[in-house]
Order: structure tokens, then C-alpha cells, then sequence
């Protein structure tokens, strides 16, 4: 999915799509298949390709809310335990935040860019800030060790990382999945859903970072 323009989400279409994410989380939380009820749904509301891909990513179920809720971390709870990052999926939001570009909070909380391929990822202008915010945000928290996990394609966030994100508790690690690898983390940053769904614990620290970037474009569908 290509990027999504301004209009993709003024203040109208955002009302539709708030509305269309209650609905899908009612119903497939009485058990109806998510990807079916997402395309009546969206086929309701007349939600455009951009929309329907952020209602897609962007909802889940009640229970799966409950559940990822009773997972989530304080950012007192972080201190003294390894930290585990999921770089595309973190640097891309912040990125796209700074740069003035949409991004999605999701009705779990969590924020993430819009537009964004795990597998074509590259970094643009607001990368290495993005990057400096998340790791000077991630020592507020005190971990033991500090993980960024990078997906293979993403070579050059890798090294971009490394370079900025130095010291002898941090890590950069470049693995054929982020997601896989950050499935065997005891806590990690991420808003990729099947991620949230197995982990042990996460910490919604990218959502605390593009609450703080002044004009940041964040489409609630909470």
C-alpha cells in the first residue's frame, strides 16, 4: 500500500473509521472472522484502500484488547529487564510522525506508520531523529539490555542504528524476522498484533514518543 494522502483521514473520514473499528471489534469479539467482517464493514462505511488498510491493521477483537492490555508495561515496570525493539515497525512511526505524515493509534494504543512495507522498508530524512528519540526514550527506562531487532531487508536501518545507538547495553540485530525473534523477547516495543498477541509483556513506548512530537498527525481510533 502506497502512502496515504491528507485527505485520506480528515476529520470526517476519521469518524467513519472510529466507528467502523467499534463495529469490527463488537462483532469479532462474538466470534465472526475478522477478515470478513472487515470487508462488510468497510463496504458500509465506504472506507477508500487507504482506510481500509488502517481499519485492518489497526482493530482487533475485545478479548484480544483485554488480553494485550493486562500485558502492558508501565514505564516503572521496564527498569532492571532486557527491552527488545521492533525497528521497522517503531522507527517507520516515529519517522512519519516527525515528518508530518498520518500515523495510526490503534485501538490497543499502540502507533504505527501508515503506508509502510516490513519487506521495502527504507529510511528517509527523519530516520536518524527518530531513531536518537527512540533510544534516548528507551534509557529513560533503565532496561538491562536494549535489543533493536531489524528485519534483513533493512540493512541500511541497521547500520543507521548501530551508528547511533551506541554503548555496552544495546544491541543491533539484524534477523530474517523482527517479529519471530521478538516472540522469544520477555518484553518488547511493537504494534505488530500477532507480536502483541504472544508475547509475555510489551510497552507501548512508541506511543509515548508520538504524543510528544509537536503537530503530530495521529489518527485515533480509540
Amino acid at each position: 500500500m502506497s502512502a496515504p494522502t491528507d485527505d485520506a483521514f480528515d476529520d470526517a473520514a476519521i469518524a467513519r473509521l472510529r466507528l467502523a473499528a467499534e463495529e469490527v471489534a463488537w462483532l469479532t469479539g462474538r466470534g465472526y472472522a475478522i477478515d470478513t467482517v472487515g470487508e462488510i464493514v468497510a463496504a458500509h462505511h465506504s472506507l477508500s484502500a487507504a482506510q481500509r488498510a488502517a481499519l485492518a491493521c489497526g482493530t482487533c477483537s475485545e478479548p484480544q484488547y483485554r488480553r494485550r492490555a493486562a500485558r502492558e508495561l508501565e514505564p516503572e515496570d521496564v527498569a532492571r529487564r532486557p527491552l527488545a525493539i521492533d525497528a521497522v515497525d517503531a522507527v517507520s512511526a516515529v519517522e512519519a510522525a516527525l515528518s508530518g505524515r498520518p500515523v495510526l493509534q490503534t485501538l490497543d494504543g499502540t502507533v504505527r506508520a501508515l503506508g509502510v512495507e516490513r519487506t521495502s522498508y527504507k529510511p528517509g530524512s527523519h530516520a536518524d531523529a527518530a531513531i536518537d528519540r527512540l533510544v534516548s526514550a528507551a534509557k529513560e527506562l533503565r532496561p538491562s539490555m536494549l535489543r533493536f531487532y531489524v528485519d534483513e531487508p533493512a540493512k541500511e536501518l541497521a547500520e543507521r542504528i548501530a551508528s547511533r545507538a551506541k554503548g555496552p547495553k544495546i544491541e543491533t540485530k539484524v534477523v530474517p524476522s523482527a517479529p519471530a525473534a521478538l516472540r522469544k523477547e520477555p518484553q518488547i516495543v511493537t504494534a505488530e498484533a500477532a507480536s502483541l498477541d504472544a508475547c509475555a509483556a510489551w510497552c507501548n513506548l512508541v506511543g509515548r514518543i508520538v504524543e510528544t512530537i509537536p503537530n503530530a498527525k495521529i489518527v485515533r481510533l480509540q
